[in-house]
């Protein structure tokens, strides 16, 4: 199980969260995943179901379902993901990713995508990796940027926004 310590900038509020995979031999995945607010005691849950396919032209495509408590309704979603090495080692990427919500009240799509590069490295320190990653959102048409260490995870954005994790 995957467990984390995250606290944003809108919120202002620590959650402890988790999440755990179940994966079966034909790639179908179920993850239960969850938070608890440590200020309000809100407890938010979602549930996805979904098959993934790597096919030769991408990285990686999701077909699937999903259901959060927050939102109260199921979506689908058809997401991909193609990446391409930018070095002979592996450790310079750049990642295109897109994805279609199909929502059902009203009954809506929505399309998102996203272009990354990503850069490891590892023994960054001793005992410590270190991956960067710059990119944009078509959904907020936004820069972004993730720094990530072995725990600890910072995410900002373009608008102000950031969000920090610690992965327990």
């Amino acid at each position: 199980m995957e467990t984390s310590l995250r606290f944003d900038s809108t919120n202002k509020r620590l959650n402890l969260y988790a999440k755990e995979n179940f994966v079966s031999d034909d790639n179908v995945v179920l993850t239960l995943s969850g938070s608890l607010c440590t200020h309000t005691g809100a407890v938010l849950g979602k549930v996805q179901l979904r098959k993934k396919f790597f096919p030769e032209i991408l990285t990686r495509l999701d077909v699937g379902a999903a259901y959060e408590t927050n939102v109260d309704e199921v979506k689908y979603v058809l997401a991909g993901k193609k990446s391409f090495e930018l070095s002979d080692d592996g450790l310079l990427s750049l990642d295109l990713k897109g994805s279609y919500t199909m929502f059902n009240k009203p009954l809506k799509g929505q399309a998102r995508g996203r272009v990354e590069l990503s850069r490891k490295i590892f023994n960054f320190t001793e005992d410590q990796d270190l991956k960067l990653k710059i990119g944009f959102s078509s959904e907020d048409k936004k820069m972004y940027a993730q720094i990530r260490e072995n725990n600890w995870t910072l995410n900002v954005d373009a608008g102000g926004r950031w969000n920090v994790r610690y992965d327990l």
